[in-house]
């Protein structure tokens, strides 16, 4: 029987992410998570979500973690501190990075922070920092840049970066909604990928499987000034178990997966690539997740997967988006629990049935 109805409605099988679930069997999941026998936090305390942000900072080798119900409000609440301690109000980011394109512009309307965009398709490097001509409050890396194929920067060039930004006084925030698929690429351990940064955001809803919220890690001080600000945003709720369960359960059981998804993504895209008119980006992916290149508008891959998933009940993409280039539109794939479904070969021959009904 379909679990789910409405979008994925027809689909048995998943190219991405985990398996879906009811909110039955969520229920079910979240009563044999760590910490499900402790009392429900209140208003951001309790046994459950304070040991989540101590285990949290601890892989990120930070002295102080802070559980935030959205990581929008989390990361805007962290940009306003760095920019009020340094008396500078600009914050250089990426040009296709989350907190420029997806957050409605809300760093600069509710905090009044000026954005400073560097890069192209590809991580920025320590050549566009120093082109800058302006002093800098902030600068904020994305680990790996998602809406650029899941780039991430070399080591040479984030240490680099890193050394930069102390020379100069400059705080370094880490954009790591994907920070936990990002380690493996280096060949370094959580907490030394986060050294490098003064303060880090990590997601719960992505890989790890959570139901959401996040955490923000660095000096005690620092995490302490972002609470009226994530207050301001109506971040503090009466509660949040649910989410703390999910994301303690998430870790517990996908963290020692990660480098086996990156693994599995590298095969997977290499298949994919072999598919007549079809590529990926970057080849090898960095991380567990790249992005597809398909001939043939959104709207026309759009009708051509619906009739797919009615043939084969395997969901593959999300949503297509154009490219600027004419007849030529990308997709993401992002290696789950789901993806074990899926053999590589019988994902590169679903791709070639999707082509072929254009």
């Amino acid at each position: 029987m379909n679990i789910w109805q409405g979008r994925f409605a027809g689909a048995d099988r998943f190219l991405s992410g985990h398996r879906r679930l009811t909110s039955r069997e969520w229920l079910a999941h979240l009563a044999d998570a760590p910490g499900a026998d402790d009392a429900p936090d209140l208003y951001n305390e309790g046994p459950a979500l304070q040991q989540l942000e101590t285990d949290v900072a601890r892989l990120l080798g930070k002295p102080k973690g802070r559980f935030v119900v959205k990581g929008v409000m989390a990361q805007q609440a962290l940009l306003r501190v760095w920019a009020e301690r340094s008396r500078r109000r600009t914050v250089a980011l990426h040009a296709l990075s989350h907190i420029e394109r997806d957050e409605d512009d809300g760093y600069r309307r509710l905090h009044g922070l000026e954005g400073i965009t560097l890069g192209g398709t590809g991580p920025f490097t320590l050549d566009d920092l120093r082109k800058v001509n302006q002093p800098l409050g902030v600068v904020t890396v994305e680990l790996p840049i998602s809406m650029g194929g899941h780039q991430l920067p070399s080591w040479d060039e984030l240490t680099a970066i890193s050394h930069w930004c102390r020379e100069n006084r400059v705080p370094l925030h880490f954009d790591g909604a994907r920070l936990w698929e990002s380690a493996p690429y280096y060949g370094k351990s959580l907490a030394e990928v986060a050294a490098l940064a003064d303060s880090v955001y990590v997601s719960f809803y992505k890989t790890i499987g959570g139901l959401a919220g996040c955490v923000i890690a660095g000096d005690e001080d620092v995490i302490d000034e972002t609470v009226p600000w994530t207050t301001r945003h109506g971040g503090n709720v009466f509660t949040v178990f649910p989410y703390v369960l999910a994301a303690r359960e998430g870790l517990r059981a996908r963290l020692p997966k990660i480098d086996g998804y990156r693994t599995r993504a590298r095969s997977l895209a290499a298949a994919i690539a072999q598919v007549p008119g079809v590529s990926v980006n970057p080849d090898p992916p960095h991380t567990n997740a790249f992005r597809v290149f398909l001939p043939g508008t959104p709207e026309q891959l759009t009708e051509a997967h619906r009739a797919l998933v009615d043939a084969e009940a395997v969901w593959l993409f999300n949503a297509f988006e154009a490219t600027g280039l004419p007849g030529l539109s990308q997709t993401g794939v992002t290696v789950g629990d789901a993806t074990e479904e899926l053999t590589d070969d019988e994902v590169a021959r679903l791709i070639g049935l999707l082509v072929a009904k254009l």
